[in-house]
């Protein structure tokens, strides 16, 4: 089983919708996936479910927060889509950053919580666009990380505080929080898309995956709808993209060989 979490502390750079056609894509390739959603925002839950409530129970909020926490194989939940799986999040979590900050180990609760989760091939966890507990939580507990990155002009910002952030737990946990890949998003086939895709590249190296996701509005119709893209649009340039973003990843985790 493979824990991804996506993260960047920087908002607007699609890593809810990253988060969500990965594993769509994943769960169409026959590859069993669960979605953690950890971001207070819900967006995750939103697409994946068609519906954002003010609620603690059966949340993600019930395997943190509360005195006697439930274990995540109590909160997991299907989706439409077969093979795809989700805990949802909710806007109680906004309170985390209170509700633990006198708690032991709190950085590793939710890696306690994942302790009897099996059977996945896959578990994505959709991180808010920060640096507080409820994203240090999802670092601890994963294998890997995918950086998404806009390719905008501000793309690159909060790059180094992120990496700066990275550094620093890698050294007080003694984890290794490797980065499985950086993806460049919302490319809009302009000259200053094409200049921050260097710039990502020669930052990161190769990191970087080949596949670049384009600006596409069949993947904002699809969220809105709570639709998988697949379904709604599997022409799509998005879709395409998406698909292709998902066999590097295979490759990276060992599971496809190169074509």
């Amino acid at each position: 089983m493979k824990v991804i979490t996506l993260t960047h502390i920087k908002g607007g750079v699609t890593k809810t919708t990253t988060t969500v056609n990965i594993a769509y894509a994943l769960a169409l390739l026959g590859y069993k996936t669960l979605v953690i959603d950890a971001d207070p925002q819900s967006n995750c839950t939103f697409t994946l479910t068609g519906r954002i409530d003010e609620e603690k129970q059966d949340t993600l909020y019930e395997a943190l927060i509360p005195e006697h926490p439930k274990p995540i194989t109590d909160l997991i939940k299907p989706t439409t889509q077969e093979n795809l799986f989700v805990v949802e999040s909710s806007m109680w979590l906004y309170t985390a950053e209170i509700d633990l900050a006198h708690k032991s180990a709190r950085e590793l609760l939710l890696r306690k919580a994942m302790r009897g989760v099996k059977g996945f091939d896959f578990v994505l966890i959709d991180t808010s666009p920060s640096l507080g507990l409820m994203t240090l939580n999802a670092w601890v507990a994963s294998h890997g990380l995918i950086v998404p990155i806009s390719l905008t002009t501000y793309g690159m910002l909060g790059i180094r505080i992120l990496e700066y952030s990275l550094a620093k737990e890698r050294r007080n946990l003694e984890l290794d929080l490797p980065v499985l890949g950086v993806v460049g998003t919302l490319d809009d086939h302009t000259k200053n898309s094409t200049r921050m895709r260097q710039v990502i590249s020669d930052h990161f190296g190769e990191l970087v995956f080949t596949t670049v996701l384009p600006r596409n509005i069949k993947v904002e119709e699809a969220n809105n709808k709570s639709i998988s893209l697949f379904e709604f649009a599997p022409d799509s340039t998005g879709a395409k993209a998406y698909l292709s973003l998902v066999k590097e990843l295979l490759i990276r985790c060992g599971l496809q060989e190169p074509e």
